[in-house]
């Protein structure tokens, strides 16, 4: 599969490109291990439980504010720069948290690194699907989750144990070398089309596919650029052609129907919150052991995952990934409930959350978790690229903070088993959509998606890293 030197090249490029993906990691683990180091007296800030939503939450604020700027730049400047100007976002971020003396210093600390996640939500699953050949696509796409996760489990290992300073300073290391080694890495040829820059746009294929021959490919990518890019095109003029071009308003819908469910299914809660919900001691592991755990299994998870996406293809994952969140947090919701609303001993069941976290992080981290972002750098055409990944990052944004501020409400209200059983149904509901409504994108190129989300039906190409056939 990497035997070309084109597929090495461009494998190298995912992975730096990933490293944004750790960075947003950290960020959003971050909060697990650090909110109960807030809650000890002798923490340089103190926050109320307000305030500890306030904290956790502006980030997902910073990310709805960045993904329109993201995707007006990324066609401005290209897909590379804007990552590299975006990077200066958690740099600052991480200075803040530093120096942190107050709830709000932390607060805007948080906003800026919303600011870098909304960019790379709106930038990464674009840059990663131009650059990459159809048979390691999906590969490439999964990076993004795989590095987030290893962020997150960065933060669960490292955090408990550093103080909240060392901790920043770690993790500011991260945007520095992200721009560093970015540099080196090539412009999307895509990008170059749309300027009219055959000669950029040659050089940077020639790149990335190493020594095969590139005409053919290159000619696909203007032609496809030519007819899809209309530049006098204004922001209503593409949001009418979302809602009204039966193909546009498809693939719209599948991406930001998935990446809704992916949101309210719980991982945003369960990743902020795990190390102050599960119970607090399950033999000898406490709760920083059980998110430790909980995060390493859901990394290796969704390592898995890059195995097994452009071989089984997208839909058969999603649909194991569906019934895995349904069954997991179905029986995780039961527990709670016994326990906290009923006579029933079932303390010697308290293993059953630990477990239902473990089921559901491996059942997402092969299906909804990295898919959503796969289909997100596949489903738009050029002309709606920026603004369809910007209204995307924003939803998904907006998703995530309500599955987190409305956790806690629904905790003190209802009782913690409603947060759960409310992701399970969302399971089952993506389970039907993903059945009734999502298309499989298993080896097509960009083109061919285009064409069957338009009804056509394209002759489809296999590829299988050395050779390509009709069928």
């Amino acid at each position: 599969m990497f035997a070309t030197p084109g597929v090495r090249r461009q494998l190298a490029a995912a992975i730096i490109c990933s490293i944004g993906c750790l960075i947003a990691g950290l960020m959003v683990g971050w909060p697990a291990p650090t909110l109960k180091k807030l809650r000890q007296p002798d923490s340089p800030v103190h926050l109320t439980p307000h305030e500890e939503a306030w904290v956790v939450n502006a980030m997902y604020y910073g990310t709805i504010l960045s993904p329109f700027p993201s995707g007006f730049l990324i066609n401005l400047i290209g897909r590379k720069t804007t990552l590299l100007v975006l990077a200066v976002f958690p740099t600052l971020s991480w200075i803040l948290v530093y120096f942190s003396t107050s709830a709000t210093m932390l607060m805007v600390a948080r906003l800026f690194s919303g600011f870098w996640l909304g960019g790379i939500q709106t930038v990464v699953p674009l840059y990663t699907g131009e650059i990459s050949e159809p048979h390691v696509r999906g590969i490439f796409g999964s990076f993004f989750q795989v590095s987030s996760f290893v962020g997150n489990n960065f933060s669960f290992i490292v955090a408990p144990y550093v103080t909240i300073q060392t901790m920043a300073t770690i993790c500011g290391f991260f945007p520095v070398l992200f721009i560093i080694l970015f540099v080196f890495c090539p412009e999307s040829p895509y990008y170059y089309a749309m300027k009219k820059n055959s000669k950029a746009a040659g050089k940077s294929l020639s790149w990335l596919r190493g020594d095969e021959p590139i005409m053919k490919e290159l000619q696909t990518i203007q032609t496809s650029v030519d007819k899809e890019l209309k530049d006098d095109e204004t922001f209503t003029q593409k949001l009418t052609s979302i809602a009204t071009d039966p193909a546009n308003r498809k693939g719209f819908i599948i991406v930001e129907t998935l990446d809704v469910m992916q949101r309210l299914c719980g991982i945003s809660c369960m990743k902020a919150f795990s190390s102050i919900i599960l119970p607090p001691k399950l033999g000898p592991l406490t709760t920083d052991h059980c998110t430790i755990i909980i995060g390493f299994v859901w990394m290796f998870s969704s390592l898995i995952c890059t195995g097994l996406i452009d071989k089984a293809g997208r839909k058969p994952l999603l649909y194991a990934s569906s019934l895995g969140i349904f069954v997991s947090m179905l029986w995780t919701g039961i527990w709670y409930y016994l326990n906290d609303n009923t006579d029933i001993d079932v303390s010697s069941f308290k293993w059953l959350p630990l477990a239902g976290f473990l089921v559901f992080g491996v059942t997402f981290s092969f299906g909804l978790g990295p898919i959503v972002k796969i289909y997100q750098g596949e489903m738009f055409p050029n002309n709606l690229k920026g603004m369809a990944s910007a209204l995307t990052a924003i939803i998904a944004a907006f998703a995530s903070s309500v599955s987190t501020g409305m956790f806690p409400i629904l905790t003190e209200t209802i009782g913690m088993y409603a947060n759960f059983l409310i992701f399970s149904a969302v399971g089952l509901v993506n389970f039907l959509f993903t059945y009734f409504y999502v298309i499989e994108t298993k080896g097509k190129s960009l083109q061919e998606i285009q064409a069957e989300l338009n009804g056509e039906r394209p002759v489809v190409t296999q590829s299988n890293g050395d050779s390509e056939k009709a069928v």
